[in-house]
């Protein structure tokens, strides 16, 4: 090999090498304070409720973030702040509709560190009905002692099934607190909201439900579940 052919195979041979170094060398992103709010978000709904059995406070606050396109409803975020009296053995119950998979939960330990209060994610249940496909209980016990109560916050990232989710489709989210004794009978779930979610075909900004904050009252259906 001649030293011409020789010195320009060593510079390719380098030129590759820097390249290489530089692709894999941390860079320093530009900073910014420019972001777009809610981007690609449309539609958000708020929801708030409160156990009506006497002499508990339990009660959850929280914020619906839904993205999609075309009428399509393709991610949601349930974002809720929960407080559950130490007497409740109740706790609070997220239901998830059909044809919607959990991807994702945040949450930290509430305030009282002493209580076992943990979110738990039940497996794909057949008895959950025709309209929910699982369910995420927090601070629920059932037949046991209470969890202690407690306060927190839990975020629950949820994707769609793009296969059988249709455009413009109905469903609800539904999101039960408390418990009750009665006759002997033991109750979870004793009040109850449903937050109804729904896509336009045709939306320039996120739809809000602004002052029409879904909040437990008279009409509110409850759902009993006795153990």
């Amino acid at each position: 090999m001649s030293k011409n052919k020789t010195m320009i195979v060593c510079s390719a041979v380098v030129v590759v090498m820097v390249i290489i170094i530089m692709q894999h060398f941390p860079t320093q992103e530009k900073l910014s304070d420019y972001t777009v709010v809610n981007d690609g978000v449309v539609l958000t709904k708020q929801f708030s409720i409160r156990s009506k059995t006497a002499q508990q406070n339990t009660s959850a606050v929280g914020s619906i973030f839904v993205w999609g396109e075309k009428a399509m409803a393709k991610r949601i975020r349930i974002v809720t702040s929960f407080e559950i009296d130490p007497k409740d053995f109740g706790g609070m119950t997220i239901y998830i509709p059909k044809k919607w998979y959990i991807a994702n939960i945040l949450s930290n330990f509430p305030e009282n560190q002493k209580t076992s209060l943990q979110p738990f994610t039940s497996e794909t249940d057949m008895n959950l009905g025709k309209e929910w496909r699982n369910k995420v209980e927090v601070g629920v016990t059932n037949l046991q002692n209470p969890a202690g109560g407690g306060s927190g916050m839990i975020i629950i990232d949820l994707v769609s099934d793009s296969k059988t989710i249709l455009p413009s489709e109905n469903f609800n989210i539904m999101v039960s607190v408390g418990s009750d004794t009665k006759g002997g009978v033991r109750s979870v779930g004793v009040n109850s909201i449903k937050i109804p979610i729904s896509v336009k075909a045709e939306i320039s900004a996120p739809e809000s439900s602004g002052s029409n904050l879904y909040s437990i009252n008279s009409s509110v259906e409850l759902v009993n579940r006795h153990c």
